[in-house]
């Protein structure tokens, strides 16, 4: 509900999701620059009138004392950032054919859990395809599938002609091989006979500066091995990349910075990701993994939501869906039970006050929703930081506080009712 920015040597809190965060610290900025600009051009029109008079009897005093004014003025200069940001420059060696992937009846199975069902779905030439659905549905497994990674159990997957993909696995860590290796031998060998200032730069690009260039592949933290694995596909230029749940361990400036990269790259784009600005910013076709089987939409993430789509990628939308997938799931079971136990009078009187309970629960879900919608539009109006006193911001920020708490316990106590109501035959 909140990002916590830690930058220009201060820590501030943004309430709202990244994007609202993006938006109110770009506006502040803006702020901050327009009032130095003004406070400069202020000073440039006193020091004009000094110049201009002071030579002059009449006017000297006045630019005497215009001149200690001037003096006075505490110069505000807008701090440099402490944000390092990584470059990430996406290219593809040549272009792949127009067909990108074929994939034809792919089934697969974990045991008794049937992950894929008879998926088929193509992607063709500079798509950028996100692959969406509920957690465990199968959608890391369709892009292992894809790379050779898992072999399929029934169907094919084929890339097509002059096509060479480019793997983001979700375990970079485990990508990165002999953990013994620097992460300047490990780059060398990729970039197969490039020089050691080809390597060095590659490095330099992804924050990688002087004594790192010598770190253990081993030693290396998520995020870190994340930009490594990322440093590797530029490199290389693969014609499509494949990522799975590439902004896992990445923190908001490489998220950033490789959204930008992303944006420019002229190749076909295959990813998984649960980080909604992310989805947002960059598909042109979400791929929905479902039970029933796949649905495809060609649109961004938004159109996607409008016209046909669960959000996936909202924690409050995937909560709403697993309770009406819970009742209707129970619906079925009471259905095929055909009537068959008979309640006794106790079980009916807990079913109503279980139900009344759940009745209550929901409104209160539901009015705890709107109070943070609410809050959360006003919180994003462009300025409210700037004309909101500070105790009515705060009051604000306690009040969306506590709406989320009670949100959460109201859900918490939910799931319990439903799964009392479950135990229950029915009246």
């Amino acid at each position: 509900t909140h990002i916590v920015d830690v930058d220009y040597e201060t820590v501030k809190a943004y309430p709202g999701n990244y994007q609202n965060f993006l938006v109110a610290k770009r506006s502040e900025r803006e702020r901050r620059e327009r009032e130095i600009a003004k406070q400069q051009a202020r000073i440039a029109e006193q020091r004009a009138f000094v110049e201009r008079f002071r030579a002059k009897a009449t006017k000297a005093r006045q630019a005497q004392s215009k001149l200690k004014a001037i003096d006075r003025i505490e110069i505000e200069h807008l701090p440099q950032s402490s944000r390092r940001y990584p470059r990430f420059r996406f290219e593809q060696r040549r272009p792949s054919g127009r067909q990108v992937l074929n994939m034809e009846g792919v089934s697969k199975r974990y045991g008794d859990n049937s992950v894929l069902e008879d998926v088929s779905l193509t992607v063709m030439r500079g798509e950028r395809v996100a692959i969406i659905g509920p957690n465990g549905i199968g959608k890391s497994t369709l892009l292992a599938v894809a790379m050779g990674e898992v072999p399929a159990d029934a169907g094919s997957s084929e890339w097509g002609y002059e096509t060479y993909p480019g793997y983001v696995a979700q375990d970079q860590k485990a990508q990165l091989g002999t953990h013994q290796q620097t992460l300047e031998a490990w780059l060398t060998d990729i970039s197969h006979g490039e020089t050691i200032g080809f390597v060095r730069g590659h490095l330099g690009a992804v924050l990688f500066s002087g004594d790192e260039v010598d770190k253990k592949l081993e030693a290396l933290s998520g995020g870190e091995a994340a930009r490594l694995i990322f440093a590797r596909q530029v490199v290389e230029k693969p014609n499509v990349l494949v990522l799975d749940e590439p902004t896992n361990h990445l923190d908001l400036e490489a998220i950033e910075a490789l959204v930008e990269g992303l944006r420019s790259y002229e190749g076909t784009l295959i990813f998984v990701s649960h980080d909604r600005w992310f989805v947002g910013e960059l598909a042109t076709r979400i791929i929905e993994i479902t039970p029933q089987g796949i649905q495809d939409f060609p649109g961004s993430y938004e159109e996607y939501l409008e016209r046909c789509g669960d959000d996936h990628l909202d924690v409050r939308a995937v909560l709403r869906k697993a309770r009406e997938t819970k009742r209707e799931s129970r619906a079925t079971r009471d259905k095929d039970k055909g009537g068959k136990r008979s309640p006794t009078a106790g079980a009916v009187r807990s079913r109503q006050q279980l139900e009344r309970r759940l009745a209550e629960v929901t409104a209160e879900i539901e009015a705890a929703e709107r109070g943070l919608e609410a809050l959360n539009d006003r919180f994003c109006v462009l300025g409210f930081y700037d004309v909101t006193p500070v105790e009515e911001r705060r009051a604000l920020e306690q009040e969306h506080d506590q709406l989320s708490t009670a949100l959460a316990a109201h859900m918490q106590e939910w799931e319990s009712l439903e799964a009392e109501l479950g135990a229950l035959p029915e009246a």
